[in-house]
């Protein structure tokens, strides 16, 4: 069963500084991720992984295209859903890990992470309990989640981002380079709760770089031509 479809999804940014040029970063995506399936997006730098996983997650919106995502029994469109209806996918259907933490300030590294179960319904203590424990698998220690993450290394940030993602239990899970600033450790770490998730049945996403690591957790990979030249 899929989670996620895309179908001749394409994108363009205007560079409004060289007398609007267009400029394709997406052009007919098709691609399909099922339950329990994880696929590796590909491709050079600037190709525009990041571009698509943004796009599905409701931050950037597309010329042309759908992209189709499962809830309940019925396929949602994002291209056609308003903002409170991406809110709302957001909280129960996807997640969405970027390469950078943005966070409200002086909120605890727990708090942030729980914040997403709350979202789902969960009680407070449960979604506290499971915070914790997810934090933990993925080495960060107990004496930080006290702490708000705004001083934290990027590696830490990085593993508070991907925590609140595999918190929950959102059906289609979003990745963007998500062992980047992780020494092999943490990358392992990360790897047990991508193949964790695919074991629970949800669907993963990621862009990559390491051939090594996609490997390990994905099932196939999708690879994104990339188009450099400004047209008018």
């Amino acid at each position: 069963m899929n989670i996620l479809e895309i179908e001749k999804l394409s994108k363009k940014f205007v560079l409004h500084l060289r007398g609007g040029l267009n400029l394709p970063i997406l052009r007919h995506i098709q691609l399909s991720v099922a339950a329990g399936e994880c696929v590796a997006l590909v491709g050079a730098s600037g190709s525009g992984k990041s571009s698509l996983l943004r796009t599905i997650y409701g931050n950037y919106r597309a010329e042309s295209g759908a992209i189709r995502l499962r809830n309940g029994l019925s396929m949602v469109d994002i291209l056609q859903s308003s903002p409170r209806e991406i809110i709302a996918l957001r909280r129960q259907v996807m997640a969405y890990a970027s390469q950078f933490l943005r966070v409200i300030p002086r909120v605890s590294t727990l708090d942030l992470v729980a914040q997403p179960l709350a979202d789902q319904g969960i009680d407070t203590q449960t979604a506290m309990e499971r915070a914790t424990e997810i934090l933990l698998e993925l080495n960060l220690p107990q004496h930080l989640h006290a702490l708000p993450p705004a001083t934290f290394s990027g590696g830490e940030q990085q593993r508070v981002n991907l925590a609140r993602v595999f918190v929950g239990q959102h059906p289609l899970i979003l990745l963007d380079e998500p062992t980047a600033s992780l020494d092999g450790r943490n990358a392992t770490a990360v790897k047990n709760k991508i193949l964790q998730a695919k074991k629970t049945g949800r669907a993963v996403l990621a862009a990559f770089h390491d051939p090594d690591f996609i490997a390990q957790v994905a099932d196939r990979q999708y690879s994104i031509p990339s188009f450099s030249e400004p047209v008018p």
